[in-house]
């Protein structure tokens, strides 16, 4: 027998069932009477956009299938939406910068760790010369270890000193963090 148990009692207490079947209980919220601040607006326009980017993937099979099987995978009250919707909210995170490989040669490489709290789905590295002149960018390509990204250089930086690497790291809802480092 399955007891329908959610609703509010008095005004007083709300009770939700969760997925899991676990029972929530919680004191019963109100209007609130104050203007929101502006952080809260922001976070307010957040939610807005991780919602139109949750509604969306609805539409795309393939990436609504990934952020299901995350929440499959995590057995916790958890919906592809609900996932969609914390992924719009955090941009991915540029751990570092390795440049150790990248001698300005044709073919040297630059390795940038980018993480997100779903998937990082690409990330971009330029390098640009001391005096500011662009001197190539192209995609990175993911390392087998799931964790980094490598960039190949296709042309020659002869002046290396001063030159600035910039990686942007990039998200499914398009997210996007940038960093850079000077050689």
């Amino acid at each position: 027998m399955d007891i329908r148990t959610s609703g509010t009692v008095g005004k007083e207490l709300t009770i939700t069932k969760k997925r899991s079947g676990s029972i929530q209980i919680g004191k019963h919220r109100r209007g609130n009477t104050v203007d929101p601040t502006q952080k809260q607006l922001n976070i307010q326009s957040r939610f807005k956009m991780g919602t139109i980017y949750a509604k969306s993937i609805l539409k795309l099979p393939d990436i609504y299938a990934l952020y299901k099987a995350a929440a499959v995978k995590a057995k916790k009250d958890q919906s592809a939406y609900n996932l969609a919707v914390r992924d719009a909210f955090v941009a991915p995170e540029i751990r570092n910068i390795t440049t150790a490989l990248y001698t300005g040669a044709i073919g040297s490489t630059i390795t940038v760790r980018a993480i997100d709290d779903f998937r990082v789905a690409g990330v971009k590295v330029s390098i640009t010369n001391a005096a500011g002149v662009l001197i190539e960018q192209g995609d990175a390509a993911m390392h087998a270890n799931g964790l980094d990204w490598v960039y190949v250089a296709t042309v020659l930086n002869d002046a290396l000193k001063g030159s600035v690497i910039t990686a942007i790291a990039r998200d499914l809802p398009a997210n996007e963090t940038v960093a850079d480092v000077v050689l």
